[in-house]
């Protein structure tokens, strides 16, 4: 099955931001969707959460999202 991941973390090492409420205070994105987010527990993505977060991470968006397969299906 194939799942849509976040590079979230390895954003925010780069950028230097340690924490998830450090991240929402910067970027204005709820500490709840970010940790979905960080989790793999999103059902669903905003685009002006996306855009805010690209933004923050002077990023395009495959930077910030990308697809994994899972094995063992």
């Amino acid at each position: 099955m194939t799942e849509l991941r976040t590079n979230l973390r390895i954003l925010m090492a780069k950028k230097g931001v340690r924490t998830m409420v450090e991240l929402e205070e910067k970027t204005g994105v709820s500490r709840q969707v970010l940790d979905r987010l960080d989790k793999g527990k999103s059902k669903r993505l905003d685009f002006e959460t996306v855009v805010k977060l690209c933004n923050f991470f002077e990023c395009e968006v495959g930077d910030l999202l990308y697809l994994s397969e899972e094995n063992g299906e």
